[in-house]
């Protein structure tokens, strides 16, 4: 007998995020630490590396900028936040839900060379971006001798 298996993308997907979240992990250790795993679900997430910063940009749709927490605690950028279910009457008949909803949570450990004091966060059409400015590092200076 010949049993049906079902086929989910999302979950090769799920497989691949994970083996490049380890891979990325290898080049920059302790970059990206996921500690909190009792969430709904996890926003995907891009790293740009610019000459004068790091840019998050991280995808929440549905989720308003009051729904979203950033903290910063010893060199840690900690994002979290919450996507509200849809509210679905008695007469509703919902036949799929793909949509997730409920808490999220990111976590990073920063690297040295970020100015902490100068981060910065926006939200805008469904994309959260956090902007971690380089250290400006200091430059010789060449001393004339009289």
């Amino acid at each position: 007998m010949t049993q049906l298996v079902r086929f989910s993308p999302r979950h090769d997907m799920n497989r691949l995020q994970r083996d490049f979240d380890r891979l990325f992990g290898t080049f920059f250790p302790g970059f990206d630490e996921d500690a909190d795993q009792n969430v709904s679900w996890t926003p995907h997430l891009d790293v740009l590396e610019t000459e004068d910063a790091y840019v998050l940009e991280m995808d929440v749709p549905g989720v308003s900028r009051d729904d979203i927490q950033i903290n910063l605690q010893d060199g840690v950028l900690t994002v979290s936040g919450e996507r509200a279910s849809r509210e679905v009457s008695e007469n509703d008949n919902v036949v799929r839900v793909e949509r997730h909803a409920g808490r999220f949570f990111r976590s990073f450990r920063l690297p040295k060379k970020i100015n902490e004091q100068k981060i910065e966060a926006r939200h805008e059409n469904g994309v959260l971006m956090v902007t971690l400015p380089k250290v400006e590092e200091s430059k010789p200076r060449k001393i004339k001798v009289s």
